[in-house]
């Protein structure tokens, strides 16, 4: 998990799947990890042929011929889900406002991280922005690889384009939490988001290029395996080459001697008949020869470049096929401003005054205003005597 995305959690998946098969109409019974569902004549779906299936909650079948849904973050089952649902209400709208939250605020790691903690914050909200956040696939394939498949939700900034990963932490863990949850009410629905065609496909390109870069080290894995596939692929390519040299000169070989017999077989024929006979085989086997010269020739000329030709043909075939596809979208509308964070460590409080916005937390860097250095996780903020330090100017 990076601080970019947030993983679709499979408790929510699960929260998600069923509510939305009730609202389908279909009834469900629960056996464990495992749900039998039956669907109403009248629906139409894509993810089923059956009016009866079995969904399997987690990667638990029984065996290779059990044919239950799988329910996992990363199934073709739930992204399909998502899909349908989303083709009923293609963007949803939001809003996050500091009321919704009540007090929940979310601290960065320069605090969290660190012995200070936080005693009292107050909110100033200055304006709303809209942020966009959309649950993406990430499909990854190549030919010697089976397609692997991602499911991130990422939230941005609708004009900036910055991230607001928690956001999208808060859409997955509240917004698709059972409704019996007293989280699910702290969003509200809203039509205040607005935003222009172009923008919104600008910000939801930025989200899937977002989305794919938390998945990097996974995707370069899958390239790894492909390179080694191709590796393995162009050696043996190779060594068929170096095979076929040595049976070229071989035959190179063999049809020489046969012609040195053929002419002597030629001087010493009995009859004209049969000396026509032999000019025919000699020609034949010239030609033979000159076909097989030519084509020792070729094969050298592709040894000495490296057999290029082939290695590109090879390479690009195993090259990685990476698509993202935008599930599901909504509009988010949240308040940003500033937060006063009264601190508290040994009995000493100071204040600090940082940009915040709700939902996603401090939104910029924050440096240590007493040496300068940036606050992280790993140089947090320290309430001293002299004021607000940091871990660098201890």
């Amino acid at each position: 998990m990076t601080d970019a995305t947030h993983p679709i959690t499979q408790s929510a998946l699960r929260a998600f799947a069923r509510e939305y098969l009730a609202g389908l109409g279909a009834s469900l019974r629960e056996d464990g990890n495992r749900w039998r569902v039956r669907l109403p004549s009248h629906v139409d779906v894509g993810f089923s042929d059956d009016r009866e299936f079995e969904v399997v909650l987690g990667d638990e079948r029984r065996d290779d011929t059990d044919e239950s849904h799988l329910l996992t973050p990363d199934s073709e089952f739930a992204q399909q889900l998502l899909a349908e649902a989303s083709e009923m209400a293609r963007v949803g709208r939001l809003a996050l406002t500091e009321d919704h939250l009540a007090g929940d605020y979310r601290y960065p790691a320069w605090i969290t991280a660190g012995s200070a903690e936080v005693a009292d914050a107050t909110f100033h909200p200055y304006y709303d922005r809209t942020g966009v956040c959309a649950f993406v696939r990430i499909g990854v394939e190549t030919v010697s690889e089976y397609q692997t498949q991602f499911l991130r939700a990422v939230a941005v900034d609708a004009e900036s384009e910055t991230r607001l990963p928690g956001i999208a932490e808060r859409l997955v863990t509240e917004f698709y939490a059972p409704k019996s949850e007293p989280a699910a009410d702290r969003t509200t629905e809203t039509d205040d988001a607005t935003i222009s065609p172009d923008g919104l496909a600008d910000a939801i390109a930025a989200g899937q290029r977002t989305a794919t870069e938390t998945v990097r080290s996974e995707i370069e894995e899958v390239r790894r395996s492909a390179t080694r596939a191709a590796d393995s692929e162009f050696e043996e390519y190779r060594q068929l080459r170096e095979q076929r040299l040595d049976e070229l000169r071989d035959e190179i070989d063999s049809v020489s001697n046969r012609l040195q017999t053929i002419a002597a077989e030629a001087d010493d024929a009995e009859s004209r008949q049969r000396r026509v006979e032999i000019l025919e085989k000699r020609r034949e086997l010239k030609d033979r020869k000159a076909d097989v010269e030519a084509e020792l020739e070729k094969v050298c000329r592709e040894k000495e470049r490296g057999y290029a030709e082939k290695r590109r043909e090879i390479y690009d075939r195993h090259a990685l096929d990476v698509t993202t596809t935008p599930l599901a979208v909504t509009l988010v509308t949240y308040e940003r401003g500033e937060i006063d964070l009264r601190l508290r460590e040994g009995g000493r409080t100071e204040s600090v005054r940082v940009p915040y916005a709700v939902g996603a937390g401090v939104t910029d860097e924050v440096t240590c205003e007493n040496c300068g250095e940036q606050l992280t996780g790993a140089n947090p903020v320290r309430v001293t005597g002299d004021g607000l330090g940091c871990r660098t100017c201890r």
